[in-house]
């Protein structure tokens, strides 16, 4: 965590921990923009004719995933420190003790020349003086100078916090209360339609747009038909919008008690909305789902929408090519589907405005390394109804090539351990149809992978795996690497990985801050405990 420069003392940060005995820490914090420096930069990027900035929020945390350093330096960010996570001396003994409490870590770290809470934090001897002290800034959260959406209450022994522990995502001794969602009301003034990679409509509310925790919302997602049948929402009516967690747009009633006569009931669409085609596509609902679907899209909405899941990270990972990217070279023709990724003309796209040689380059460059992914991800990022990560990463374990598939019966998925018959039937259709067989057969040609790698072969571990047929959890932080490469590792070396300590577990892996279960393996007394020492 970066210090605030302004205010670190003159001797070197090396030394000041040093004072303190520490010779490695491990700091948190949070990186923040203060609300009139938001005001200062949204302007200048006006000037400049950039895109604004939707709130602070966002662009601090743009700002530190950026690789341009200046573009961070250019965002103000300031840091927080509020959390000596780790620190031992010399002799690789936790200081920690020393501290005797969290507020004591927090003012020391301001000693050091960090910028750290101050009136924003207290010391409180009951609950009764928690709710006061949340309720109090609840109220200033309007004229402080960050953005705010709650307070995090935590026990300020450190004794108890070692003994209250850690679950796999937080502590157990903080929490975070949220001051209530700031609300606005506006009229909903009309219901426009998006189309989904596997045809879902989902119907949007436009409203007269309304100024709401730091940002102007005029479309708010109303999910599905059944949404707006619980909210009883019309044409013209007066509607109550708060930001979940000051972030998503969220319709939370009307008032029919404000309705004039003139609002109209909300009809959803028995036909393809989105389709520009003469040919109507008739919408469908399949049981137990709450979406209506476009089952057989003719206009290409979809396949966009396709494209630019198969393009992201979840699904093919093709690094830098976005969805403003798919978007532009779909509506120049040069994307039709899929396929069409991986054949692009470079030389036109360097002819671009706004691309350039190097840009061309940069993305031919991650196209060809997208090639030679293992089928588990491309057969995920073919959006087929239900398929997932998972089941593709199953499917891909039992196949040599892609086009397998196409002799695969239905029963044949089912012999496959945790693959259902709602998976094992779309899959099964999805190979049945020639039109997909042909784009898979286009991609191939130009290069991509089809055939089973290395990555996609199920795990074989040899019988004397030094930890075969042994069940095996990491717990704490780990040093040399981090938890999923752990598992993964030991994994190869025959364990199985589970997510709790009990009478069925062998093997705890120890690291820093190991918490309640390091203290519930102890006490079973059956479980082998391996750590540094």
């Amino acid at each position: 965590m970066t210090p605030n420069a302004k205010t670190l003392p003159s001797i070197p940060l090396k030394a000041a921990f040093a004072s303190k005995g520490i010779v490695k820490a491990e700091l948190r914090g949070e990186a923040l923009i203060r609300k009139d420096n938001f005001d200062k930069i949204n302007k200048e990027r006006e000037k400049e004719g950039l895109t604004l900035f939707a709130n602070p929020r966002n662009a601090a945390t743009g700002g530190l995933r950026t690789k341009d350093a200046n573009e961070t330096r250019r965002r103000g960010l300031e840091a927080f420190v509020y959390q000596v996570a780790y620190a031992v001396d010399s002799n690789g003994q936790s200081v920690l003790p020393k501290l005797e409490s969290h507020i004591s870590g927090i003012n020391m770290l301001g000693d050091l020349g960090f910028k750290i809470p101050k009136d924003e934090k207290a010391l409180c001897k009951n609950i009764t003086e928690v709710h006061q002290f949340v309720k109090y800034w609840e109220g200033k959260r309007d004229s402080y100078a960050y953005e705010i959406d709650g307070m995090v209450i935590k026990v300020n022994s450190l004794e108890l916090q070692e003994k209250c522990g850690f679950t796999a995502h937080h502590p157990r001794w903080a929490i975070a209360f949220k001051f209530k969602a700031k609300q606005a009301t506006s009229k909903l003034v009309a219901v426009e339609y998006q189309v989904g990679k596997i045809g879902s409509i989902t119907p949007v509310a436009k409203i007269e747009p309304v100024y709401l925790a730091g940002v102007t919302v005029s479309s708010i997602s109303l999910h599905n038909e059944e949404f707006i049948r619980s909210k009883d929402l019309r044409l013209g009516d007066t509607v109550l919008v708060e930001r979940a967690g000051d972030v998503i747009p969220y319709i939370v009633k009307s008032f029919p008690e404000l309705r004039q006569g003139d609002e109209e009931v909300i009809h959803f669409p028995e036909f393809c909305p989105i389709n520009n085609t003469e040919q109507t596509v008739t919408l469908i609902k399949e049981d137990g789902e709450a979406a209506w679907r476009c089952p057989n899209c003719v206009c290409g909405a979809q396949e966009l929408q396709k494209m630019i899941f198969h393009v992201s990270k979840d699904a093919m990972d093709i690094d830098g090519f976005g969805k403003s990217y798919v978007e532009r070279f779909y509506e120049l023709g040069w994307l039709k589907d899929m396929s069409d990724i991986y054949n692009l003309d470079y030389e036109k796209i360097a002819g671009l405005e706004g691309f350039g040689k190097r840009s061309a380059e940069n993305i031919k460059a991650a196209i060809e390394k997208a090639k030679n992914n293992p089928i588990q991800k491309l057969l995920h990022s073919l959006t087929i109804h239900h398929l997932g990560k998972k089941a593709s990463k199953l499917i891909a374990e039992q196949i040599q090539h892609v086009m397998d598939l196409q002799s695969w019966s239905v029963d044949r998925y089912l012999e496959i351990k945790d693959i259902g018959p709602v998976v094992a039937e779309n899959v099964s259709t999805w190979f049945r149809d020639e039109t997909n067989i042909a784009m898979l057969d286009k991609m191939e040609s130009y290069g991509v992978n089809l055939t089973q790698t290395d990555e996609d072969k199920p795990l074989q571990v040899a019988e004397d795996a030094v930890f075969s047929g042994k069940t095996i959890l990491f717990t704490g932080t780990l040093l040399q690497m981090g938890r999923k490469e752990a598992e993964e590792k030991a994994a190869k070396a025959g364990a199985r990985n589970i997510s709790a300590v009990s009478s069925n577990l062998n093997i705890l892996v120890v690291g820093e801050k190991a918490g309640s279960k390091l203290k519930k393996a102890q006490e079973l007394g059956t479980v082998q405990i391996l750590d540094r020492g």
